[in-house]
């Protein structure tokens, strides 16, 4: 029975009014106008009052708001219906009442309006789209906990408690963690299981998720991870960027395909970096600065730092800057050399918002990063560990630029995003030929890519759950690779290539609540594209291959059931593509790969939200279906080529969970299985039927642990630890590249001592020192004695000082 109840100086103590409700009954008229009437309660003092004891369990949100009523002394005001049927977790310990009342409300779509110290009125929540003209994209890491948590991938602003599908998140503030203010992606790689990577080197590794791996080189396929900065796409056919991440809020992986909402070369799904903001009418700045020593290997260092300025009172300007050098820890006896791959990057990013009204947010920047190693990071067996033996020098050079344009503003509540962004992306190759030469010699690669996108989408939605968007997208990637091969100093030039990828496409997608606690998703993407490609070279004429054109429709669905506020459970249907193009198949010769598609059948459930509860867990089992399978390979002569291997199948399960047995200390766990195989290879790879798909890792998991303790008023400690394994795999499908790598597992360590304003880390990378083999390739040349290994940076110390105002 739902009961409200209030006492106080003129009333008897304990005096109740009640009400016939039954918890499992249909919330009636009558039964809000109960909570309405708080008109006849008596008065108290509840705001005034300090921190009260609450406990309140999990129910029906108009129950809860009852009970809420008696033990924070308070009048309560609903008339929704729709919000009195939510779900909302409860509320338990000793909080004030207007943060317990925020606890009560999280996640329910519903708000509250004080209207005096004794009464209070629940409502809807604001459109979440106007919210995202605020700091959601800002996203700040230390959020308080009741904050709800938007997956803003999805582009409806669905929170993350009735998201129906696959999504992990990474909370980035870099110099608070004891990472590098120079780490990139592999920070996110170590963080998250599903998510992997090839290892040949910084800026030159491809991304993976949920084991759609389609080989380990790099060539002219699109990837298969689609890599956003905010709403601005980084790359299509282009490995990593591998950008600087500080001063990055958080990360979010949306598993794949994503088709759907973001069209083609996402087959894994998307890894979305989402910066913080410039900050309107506040000056604020941070930095870091760390010295690192590698174990067997050298000295290295790196800073960054950041500043926010507002130039007037509705704009601002934010500004990154950062600088790092790598240790090398590979040794070269060819050249007697040591420490040979020593990488250095320096960049930054700039971020202009200008927003005139509340309804209208402008946002312009450009992001720069030039990385370079000077050598690969293979060794190879039979030697010293950590030793190889080549004739020439190795260098790698990625060169990055981006610049973008947001415009987002709300029309009769409704959010519309419109997003125009422009890449040049520059990489440079240098290999070692002389194995197949017999004396020095080098293979060189140019690649200049340059990716012109555009997006403008509209979206809305109500507090019943109903979502919706629908957009306009085009994409224009032109790739340009030129080669050279020979002598040492006197290489000369091969067949080279352009291709040319276009893509224009209508997409939409809506959540409809069908039941109270079922929710139904529908979507579908109308895609129109266009692939050419173009041989160039100087001892050929310049010939174009004519163009492949294609109109998909790629649709989705999914279902949730949430019967509990904790508890979600969902299905998902999803599909994707990659367009095709023209490959470089031998010296002087091309021909094309065709396009590829993937569906996906993923089930699973979620409970609880690390964020706010104290145990959550997830499980997901997927199924991806994948047609006509599209490969970078190399051939015995070391030359790249790609073609089509045929079709395949990746199954997998994923679990997660995350634990606070105590305010101080939290657990997080992480496993994942997967099974996967070339079912019918194209009669090329017949010898391979059924066998793995190449960097399919078959397990892989992660243990954490966080620990926080407050010395006093100013001083906090803050540590964590994790383990990291990485199953075996696979380098590619067939001789000579059947090569076994992974099966290790890789421990860190950090701590930060200080204050919100300054702080001293230290932490401890590959604290076991594990040699590992993360990727069995380093140089094409040399890959037919199968004798190539990519061990794990030997165990690392850094120490670092961080400011902030």
């Amino acid at each position: 029975m739902y009961t409200v109840s209030r006492s106080c100086s003129t009333c008897r103590s304990g005096a109740t009014v009640r009400d016939g409700y039954s918890n499992r009954a249909r919330v009636k008229p009558a039964d809000l106008l109960l909570l309405a009437a708080g008109a006849w309660l008596c008065a108290g003092d509840a705001q005034a009052a300090g921190p009260r004891r609450f406990d309140i369990d999990s129910g029906r949100l108009a129950g809860a708001l009852v009970r809420y009523g008696e033990q924070a002394g308070v009048s309560v005001g609903l008339t929704d219906q729709r919000i009195a049927r939510r779900h909302t977790r409860g509320v338990q310990g000793l909080l004030t009442s207007e943060s317990a009342l925020r606890h009560l409300l999280a996640g329910t779509g519903a708000t509250y309006q004080f209207l005096d110290d004794e009464t209070v009125r629940i409502v809807a929540a604001p459109s979440r789209r106007a919210n995202l003209l605020r700091p959601v994209l800002q996203a700040e890491a230390d959020a308080v906990p009741e904050r709800e948590i938007v997956v803003t991938a999805s582009k409806q602003a669905i929170p993350l408690a009735q998201f129906p599908g696959s999504v992990a998140r990474a909370g980035l503030d870099l110099d608070r963690t004891g990472e590098a203010s120079s780490a990139g992606t592999q920070v996110l790689v170590g963080g998250l299981p599903t998510l992997s990577s090839t290892h040949l080197g910084p800026g030159r590794d491809k991304l993976f998720v949920r084991g759609i791996a389609d080989s380990s080189f790099n060539g002219p396929t699109p990837a298969t991870v689609a890599q956003y900065f905010g709403d601005v796409r980084l790359n299509y056919a282009a490995p990593d960027p591998d950008l600087n991440l500080y001063d990055i809020a958080e990360a979010e992986v949306l598993e794949g395909p994503q088709g759907t909402l973001y069209g083609s070369a996402a087959l894994g799904g998307i890894v979305r970096l989402i910066p913080r903001v410039p900050k309107l009418g506040m000056t604020e700045g941070s930095g870091i600065a760390g010295l690192v020593q590698t174990e067997q290997g050298g000295t290295g260092g790196d800073a960054a730092a950041m500043l926010n300025l507002p130039l007037g009172a509705d704009i601002a300007i934010r500004a990154v800057g950062y600088g790092a050098r790598d240790p090398g820890y590979i040794d070269d006896i060819g050249r007697g050399l040591t420490d040979v791959n020593r990488t250095t990057s320096y960049g930054g990013r700039i971020a202009i918002r200008y927003a005139p009204t509340d309804r209208l947010t402008i946002d312009a920047g450009a992001v720069l990063q030039n990385l370079g190693s000077r050598d690969s990071q293979y060794a190879e067996r039979g030697l010293p560990p950590l030793t190889r033996n080549s004739a020439i020098a190795q260098p790698f050079d990625n060169d990055y630029r981006l610049a973008y344009l947001t415009v987002a503003t709300e029309v009769r509540g409704a959010q519309l995003t419109s997003t125009t962004g422009f890449v040049r992306h520059d990489l440079e190759t240098v290999f070692d030929a002389s194995p197949q030469f017999g004396t020095r010699a080098a293979y060189l690669e140019d690649l200049r890519i340059t990716l012109l996108t555009h997006e403008t989408r509209i979206s809305g939605g109500d507090a019943r759950g109903f979502n919706w968007v629908a957009g306009v997208s085009a994409l224009h990637n032109v790739t340009r690779a030129e080669r050279q091969v020979g002598p040492d100093g006197a290489a000369v030039p091969l067949l080279g290539v352009k291709n040319d990828n276009g893509e224009a496409a209508l997409f939409g997608q809506a959540s409809v609540p069908l039941l109270d606690d079922v929710t139904l998703t529908l979507g579908a993407r109308l895609n129109y594209d266009e692939a050419s490609g173009q041989v160039i070279g100087d001892r050929v004429p310049e010939r174009s291959e004519p163009k492949r054109r294609n109109l998909r429709w790629l649709p989705m669905s999914a279902i949730a059931w949430r019967p509990s506020a904790r508890w979600l459970f969902f299905a998902h249907y999803q599909e994707g593509f990659r367009a095709g193009g023209l490959s470089i198949t031998g010296p002087m010769t091309a021909d094309k790969f065709r396009s590829d598609s993937i569906a996906m059948v993923e089930a699973g459930f979620r409970f609880g939200d690390a964020d706010i509860d104290r145990f959550a867990a997830s499980v997901t089992a997927s199924g991806s279906w994948w047609k006509r399978i599209q490969a970078d390979l190399i051939r015995p002569n070391g030359l790249p080529f790609t073609t089509n291997i045929g079709d395949g199948h990746v199954l997998g399960l994923e679990a997660q969970a995350d634990w606070r047995p105590t305010d101080a200390v939290s657990l997080q766990a992480a496993l994942f299985l997967n099974t996967s195989a070339l079912d019918e290879p194209s009669p090329a790879f017949a010898d391979a039927e059924e066998r793995d798909l190449p960097n399919v890792a078959e397990a892989g998991g992660r243990l954490g642990i966080v620990y926080r303790h407050r010395l006093s008023d100013r001083l906090a400690l803050s540590a964590s630890g994790s383990v990291r394994y990485v199953g075996h795999s696979r380098l590619g499908i067939g001789a000579p590249v059947d090569v076994r790598q992974g099966g290790f597992a890789e421990a860190t360590l950090s701590a930060r001592i200080g204050s919100d304003r300054a702080g001293l880390s230290l932490s401890v990378a590959n604290l076991t020192n594990v040699r590992g083999n993360r990727f069995a390739f380093g140089n094409p040349f040399a890959i037919e004695a199968r004798d190539q290994v990519t061990p794990l940076r030997p165990r690392t110390f850094r120490i670092a000082i961080d400011g902030r105002f």
